[in-house]
């Protein structure tokens, strides 16, 4: 199976996705939109593992707690460090299990796991002046857990962990820990860091990768491979989405129908790559007009594209689609055997209605290819609109009387 990269240069050049693989993806930033939606699927993925990380931390440091406990070891610094290690990491764990997992968890965690690991570090330094060297084998974990198993992105977990570092070093200067033992450790954190960093580069470089190539394969599957549109399917399952967000918030929606005027002769006579090219470039030009958020343009067949205008006025829907007529004209692609004019034309069809909860889409689609029938027999190259008066003609998604619209 080819991969989306190669898949990319010439299906979908408006994607965001497509966009950001041709960035270097050394950048480990993506713009504001995709970069969002990015750190949002990695922290579902990683939700899991930070809810088990977060309560690993508190039951370490209550078990730190308990064996000093048993030593006999207790003092005020350490009752209180380990009073607020224990509540950090609580709550740490506590967002992890909230609704507002998504929204809180990296701000609040960038200032959690920093505190957390610049108090236990000292800790470890304190233990290690003191004799207890196994207590060092902790920072290595804690360096990999910031790189790996918090959600962090790269830089924010290279920060945290040079402070960890640092935070050993320093406490290590002040309380006394030997310099050999002081000189091997921070060669190990150090070395931990470095590591780190560069197997979480790696790691985070791949993963933005995969995601925008998983992102334009789930957009490549939407579309029309020709003409970079959207597909049938696409268009049915948005056309059922937004009648019923119309009927929710009272709100008008039309349907354009558009054909290529005398499609088959052009394809007779200039050949399937120039009809395939001319098709490409009437898309791009219908495109144009129908780009606000719950608009949808898809290829609906052959030489057919349809439109969905969400909250317009029968003027506004009118407009654009005689926009869209005159900027398919204004493209001037020769069209000797076109009965309508010499270049590529198209006829429109345009049904505006009020979706309500008794009318059927399927319905509005019927009137939105009456319109274009309509279009075709005034001489093509035109423009037909039909509204509410005519869809109440409609009976079980068909019109009353076939001659209803041709007025004989």
């Amino acid at each position: 199976m080819p991969t989306a990269r190669r898949l990319r240069p010439n299906t979908l050049p408006g994607s965001p996705y497509a966009g950001e693989l041709e960035r270097d993806p050394a950048a480990l930033r993506f713009t504001a939109h995709v970069e969002t939606e990015y750190v949002r699927i990695q922290l579902a993925d990683s939700r899991t593992l930070i809810r088990a990380t977060s309560l690993g931390a508190v039951v370490l440091t209550v078990l730190r707690g308990i064996e000093h406990g048993l030593r006999g070891t207790w003092s005020t610094l350490i009752l209180v460090d380990l009073a607020i290690v224990v509540a950090i990491s609580v709550v740490q764990a506590g967002i992890a299990w909230s609704p507002a997992f998504e929204r809180a968890y990296i701000p609040c965690a960038k200032i959690i796991v920093p505190l957390r690991n610049t108090i236990v570090a000292a800790h470890i330094a304190a233990g290690a002046a003191s004799g207890q060297i196994d207590l060092v084998m902790g920072l290595p974990l804690m360096m990999i857990g910031t790189f790996f198993f918090f959600g962090f992105r790269y830089r924010a977990a290279v920060i945290i962990a040079a402070l960890t570092v640092t935070s050993f070093i320093t406490c290590a200067v002040i309380f006394g820990v030997p310099q050999p033992v002081a000189l091997r450790c921070s060669f190990v954190l150090v070395s931990a860091l470095v590591m780190g960093a560069i197997a979480a580069r790696h790691f985070e470089m791949k993963s933005r990768v995969a995601f925008l190539e998983d992102r334009l394969i789930g957009e490549l599957a939407e579309h029309d491979p020709l003409t970079g549109t959207k597909n049938r399917r696409v268009f049915d399952d948005n056309l059922a989405r937004v009648w019923q967000q119309a009927i929710d918030n009272r709100r008008g929606l039309a349907i354009l129908l558009i054909d290529v005027d005398h499609f088959k002769a052009y394809n007779d006579r200039y050949g399937h790559q120039a009809g395939d090219l001319a098709l490409r470039e009437v898309a791009q030009a219908a495109q144009r007009f129908v780009r606000r958020p719950f608009d949808v343009l898809a290829r609906y067949g052959g030489e057919e594209f349809a439109a969905i205008l969400y909250d317009v006025e029968p003027g506004q829907a009118q407009d654009i689609a005689e926009r869209t007529r005159r900027a398919v004209t204004e493209l001037g692609i020769e069209h000797g055997d076109s009965r309508t004019a010499k270049s590529v034309t198209i006829s429109i069809g345009v049904a505006v209605i009020s979706p309500t909860a008794e009318r059927d889409p399927r319905g509005a689609l019927q009137l939105a290819d009456q319109a274009l029938y309509e279009a075709k027999v005034k001489g093509r190259n035109q423009i037909a609109l039909m509204d509410d008066v005519h869809y109440r003609s409609l009976v079980t998604g068909v019109f009353a009387s076939p001659s209803f619209m041709t007025g004989s």
